[in-house]
């Protein structure tokens, strides 16, 4: 297997674990998914710097690369429903959000723009 398909299945299973840490609202597990995402965007770049472009091109990792862009999206779409619905409830408790929470709805917010 090429290192490009390497990298693009370890940044999908990240999306996928991190689509299930979203749904189950565990703030802790987004974070560190979200510093795993951080390096395997970085291994993933690099791999395709260095991949065929035949192979870059081919039918079969275009279409994965889509799927990751899709799911990404869906990710941040769901934190973001998640956080505002959290930020309305702590709003009517009058409770500050942590620099942790901050952290990750600037994350969140930053990359769905």
């Amino acid at each position: 297997m090429s290192d490009l398909r390497t990298a693009l299945d370890t940044h999908e299973d990240l999306l996928h674990a991190e689509t299930q840490a979203i749904a189950a609202k565990h703030l802790d597990t987004i974070e560190e998914i979200l510093e795993k995402k951080d390096v395997s965007l970085g291994i993933l770049v690099q791999a395709k710097e260095k991949a065929d472009t035949d192979l870059v091109d081919s039918d079969e990792i275009v279409a994965q690369m889509n799927r990751i862009l899709e799911l990404q999206q869906r990710n941040a779409d769901s934190f973001a429903r998640f956080f505002n619905e959290r930020s309305r409830k702590e709003r009517g408790l009058k409770e500050k959000l942590s620099s942790s929470d901050l952290r990750l709805k600037r994350t969140y917010f930053k990359s769905s723009s």
